[in-house]
This record gives structure tokens, C-alpha cells and sequence, in this order.
């Protein structure tokens, strides 16, 4: 897939059309599993997972919001471990998997699926005591400052979030080699948008994040970089690896994430917060 949309040489610093992400999703939702039988998609599970497991609410009666959750890869799980989920997408395509993977696993009455834009959530003020969107749906917004918004909205004061969105540096990386105009526009922050590891969208650097949630009324904890994405092509989309190489990785992955120098290198931001 053509990641960045040009007009002349340079990328057009614009979101795409709701509908256009609507069709390309809605494509992608029978394919969209398999990433995850992959080695490099066992990495983005278990870092997000550690993440997502140190904020979760113990009462297992509180609200989660799963934003842009698409296949139920967050919602399932958390379903099973007993949380009441609203899982809400863009994608009806989407949608109709994480349904049917639902009611496979019997779990179908522990999960709300709404059909719904992020930057346009159907939901009242504060009523998620946890918000998740990751997996990039904030950078693939059509209105990623509005999707911001909306995710604080929903979520309770004192509630907890965790999001995901491409990196400014790691597009500025994949630009340098190929397109230095390019990469220059972005590393001045001429340039908002660009070829990030999700697809075409929204980047952010660590201070661009931390300060668009802090004003939105969420207090950050913590911002991580993940850097799944620097390794070997084929080594990302083996489907069979050695336990041992697995461990190692990982280690690799979660002691770079916690390490503040290197953050903003990360292919993906992932926030963590509270709100006020």
C-alpha cells in the first residue's frame, strides 16, 4: 500500500476523506488479524499489554472504552478477564469481525460494538473510568485535535487513558534517505503529516503529544516509545521464532520504550494518563 499522498513532490499535509479510511478499514478487516500471528505482532501486543495491564481499574465493574478498536484485539481479552467493554470504530468491516469473534468466545453480552467516528464519539460527558485507542486511530483520524478532545470528554476525572500515535522522528527517519525536503518540513514541524508506521497520518513528537493532552485536561504519566518496527523486514513477519529470541526482544523493546533519550525514536508514541 502507497503510504503518503503527494501533491507534486511533497506529501499533502492533510488528513484523507472519512469515507476514503472508512473503505481502505473496511478492506483490511478480514486481512487485519493475521499481522498478529507474526513475530513483530507479538511485539506490539506485549508492549502495549504491559502498559494497558499497569492502568487497568480493579473494580472489574468500571467502564472501558476501547476508541477505534476495530477487530477486538484490546476489547476480547479484556472481556474475558471479566471488564465491561464499549468497543466503537469507524469501520463497519471491522466491526463485524470483532462481532463475530465475540460471540465465538461467548463473550458477546460483555461487549457494546458502536459504529463511530473517534473525533466524534456518541458517548456523554465522563462516563469511561478507562479510554484506550491504540493501534493508531488518533493519527489516522480524520481530525486527530478533535479525536483528542473527544477521548478526554468520555473519560472520567480520575480516570486513566492509554493512546497510541506515529512518530514525528521515526517518519523524519524514514523520509531522510529518500525525500530530504520532506524530512526537513517535518523535523521544522512544517509538516504534520506523513508516512508514519500506521499508515498515512497524524505525527507527533513526545512534546507534541505530552502538550495536546495536557490541554486537553489529562495529566501525563508517562510516554513511551515503541521500536518494533527497527527490525528486520522478514524478522517482523516470521510466523514461527525460538522462545529464547522472543524473551530477549522483548526485553529489548520495554527497557528502550522506559528509556527517556531515546523515546521520540520510537516508531510509535504510546501516552499514558489521568484525567484532572
Amino acid at each position: 500500500m502507497l503510504c503518503a499522498r503527494r501533491r507534486g513532490d511533497v506529501p499533502e499535509d492533510t488528513p484523507r476523506k472519512i469515507k476514503d479510511v472508512q473503505k481502505e478499514w473496511d478492506e483490511r478487516s478480514t486481512s487485519y488479524d493475521a499481522y498478529f500471528n507474526t513475530f513483530g505482532g507479538k511485539l506490539d501486543e506485549y508492549l502495549r499489554w504491559k502498559l494497558i495491564k499497569e492502568s487497568l481499574p480493579e473494580d472489574k465493574a468500571a467502564r472501558i472504552l476501547d476508541a477505534g478498536g476495530g477487530t477486538g484485539m484490546v476489547a476480547l481479552p479484556l472481556a474475558g478477564m471479566g471488564y465491561e467493554v464499549t468497543v466503537s470504530d469507524l469501520s463497519p468491516g471491522q466491526l463485524r469481525v470483532a462481532e463475530e469473534k465475540l460471540r465465538r468466545h461467548g463473550l458477546s453480552e460483555k461487549v457494546d460494538i458502536i459504529e463511530a467516528d473517534i473525533a466524534a464519539l456518541p458517548f456523554p460527558d465522563e462516563l469511561f473510568d478507562f479510554v484506550l485507542a491504540v493501534r493508531g486511530p488518533i493519527s489516522l483520524s480524520i481530525d486527530p485535535s478533535k479525536a483528542v478532545v473527544e477521548l478526554s470528554r468520555v473519560t472520567k476525572r480520575g480516570g486513566r487513558i492509554c493512546v497510541d500515535v506515529s512518530s514525528r522522528y521515526w517518519a523524519v527517519i524514514q523520509e531522510y534517505g529518500r525525500d530530504t525536503e520532506t524530512a526537513l518540513k517535518l523535523i521544522r514541524s512544517e509538516l504534520d503529516h506523513a508516512c508514519g508506521a500506521h499508515g498515512f497520518g497524524r505525527v507527533f513528537s513526545p512534546e507534541e503529544l505530552e502538550e495536546t493532552f495536557e490541554s486537553n485536561g489529562i495529566e501525563v504519566t508517562g510516554i513511551y516509545g515503541d521500536f518494533a518496527y527497527y527490525l528486520p523486514e522478514e524478522m517482523r513477519k516470521a510466523t514461527k521464532w525460538e522462545e529464547r529470541s522472543y524473551d530477549q526482544v522483548t526485553e529489548i523493546l520495554e527497557r528502550l520504550s522506559r528509556e527517556s533519550s531515546v523515546t521520540g525514536m520510537g516508531n510509535d508514541l504510546i501516552l499514558v494518563g489521568k484525567k484532572y
